[in-house]
């Protein structure tokens, strides 16, 4: 079980790391999103358990970032098609898990307004985010302070975009090239991101403690809700291109996620 959350931790790190792709959206794939959720809010209940199985997960997440940052934004500048025709297929890979979940835990099928609304929103989103040129190059405080918590939310609610919120905000790219040059990190830096740190921690815990409720008292129109965030999330990462060859290898990662997922 150590290991096999360990490689989940990687996997799910990678979220962290891809633009436009979420942990919550690659957990989610695992089918471990809910178990997550429901271990961090209720950490205290059986502490050994819960720290057995999430602690692997937050090494193998702190690894991932560590050592594929460099990789994965190599393969983004350099074979972007490729990976991202990847993603897109894990993506659609877990849409049947999700719709089952709906059907198993509350017998019936998908909201179709929560749906629509949530997956409008992504558009949205990404209508938004592709017309935004404006990046800062020294965010305020405030600016940071948000961030944080638009990242928090990207990588909690699977299907919505961090790297889309932070672009709203016009941070993005420094966001990112501090991340892929570590060497870049000073002093200065280092204050100029506490507040990013500190708005991301603390809504974090609260945003798990929402998404825990939602999943327990309201889970088919969080899931109708999730499903569309996850369908929009592809357009952040399409590549803009099309070929067979990007086709067949969409359909393998599409396999593979679906067999994960089950």
């Amino acid at each position: 079980m150590i290991l096999k959350n360990l490689l989940y931790g990687l996997f799910i790190g990678i979220g962290f790391i891809v633009p436009g792709v979420s942990g919550g959206v690659l957990a989610t794939i695992l089918g471990i999103y809910d178990k997550i959720i429901n271990t961090l809010t209720h950490f205290g209940k059986d502490i050994k358990k819960n720290i057995l199985f999430i602690l692997p997960l937050i090494i193998g997440i702190i690894i991932s970032v560590l050592l594929f940052s460099k990789l994965i934004l190599f393969l983004l500048e350099e074979r972007q098609e490729f990976i991202s025709y990847v993603f897109i297929g894990l993506i659609i890979g877990c849409l049947p898990y999700l719709l089952k979940e709906i059907k198993i835990k509350t017998q019936k099928t998908i909201m179709l307004i929560p749906f629509i609304l949530s997956l409008l929103l992504g558009i949205i989103l990404y209508i938004v985010g592709e017309n935004l040129e404006t990046e800062m190059i020294y965010p305020s405080n405030f600016i940071m302070l948000v961030g944080g918590i638009f990242y928090a939310i990207g990588k909690i609610v699977p299907g919505i975009s961090g790297s889309a919120l932070l672009m709203l905000l016009g941070i993005y790219k420094y966001f990112l090239n501090i991340i892929a040059n570590p060497k870049l990190f000073n002093l200065h830096i280092l204050f100029k991101f506490i507040p990013f740190i500190i708005s991301f921690i603390l809504s974090g815990i609260v945003l798990i403690k929402i998404m825990d409720i939602l999943l327990k008292k309201h889970f088919r129109i969080t899931y109708s809700v999730i499903i569309g965030f996850v369908i929009s999330s592809i357009l952040f990462i399409y590549p803009h291109c099309f070929s067979f060859a990007y086709l067949i290898i969409a359909f393998l990662s599409f396999l593979i996620s679906y067999e994960l997922s089950k």
